[in-house]
């Protein structure tokens, strides 16, 4: 017995057919991009901020758990973020299946549509359904794209610190310039995976 044969027939036979396709497709083809993409950038990323920190903590253990502190600052940033986002592209999906359900049982509909004079109720419908689908994708976009520049003004405030940090090391003897700016360097490439 598979998962797909305990579902209810009283819930496929509730949606609409383009409603249901358009979520199993949409389904299939965001788990293959994250398979595809994000399993490789997560490896990369990881392998990256691993033997980034490595090299930092034998430049300066000092200097890098002060760059660690970014790391929990960048985690609730992300889990505020995602949790609102998280809930406008469950939206996006709902209203996406709707439209293509929609969209879907109109044209294969269509002589029936026509035949009853239901053609300005159908476009006033799909209107509706494109305003909410609009809306819920806008919000889910726009919540999005604010996750990069927030990172950036955390990567920017950590190398802010890290440079008056070092700076005060150079000034004390106990770091050169280059090393400095070689753990400044190190720093970028460890804040740049976590965004």
């Amino acid at each position: 017995e598979t998962k797909l044969s305990r579902v209810p027939l009283k819930y496929i036979d509730g949606q609409s057919r383009g409603d249901l396709l358009s979520r199993v497709t949409n389904d299939i083809d965001n788990i293959g991009t994250t398979l595809q993409q994000g399993l490789s950038q997560l490896l990369s990323s990881v392998l990256a901020v691993v033997g980034t920190l490595i090299v930092m903590f034998v430049l300066s253990p000092i200097l890098a758990v002060v760059s660690l502190i970014i790391v929990p600052l960048s985690m609730v940033m992300m889990a505020t973020i995602g949790k609102r986002s998280q809930v406008h592209f469950a939206a996006q999906w709902k209203e996406t299946g709707r439209v293509n359900g929609h969209v879907e049982e109109m044209h294969t509909g269509h002589a029936i549509v026509q035949a009853y004079n239901h053609s300005d109720a159908a476009v006033a419908q799909f209107d509706e359904y494109n305003e909410a689908l609009y809306e819920a994708s806008f919000k889910a976009q726009f919540l999005s794209s604010v996750m990069m520049p927030m990172m950036n003004v955390l990567a920017n405030l950590n190398y802010v610190v890290i440079a008056i940090m070092g700076g005060i090391k150079v000034a004390s003897g106990t770091l050169s310039l280059g090393q400095v700016h070689a753990f400044i360097q190190y720093s970028r490439q460890f804040t740049m995976p976590l965004g």
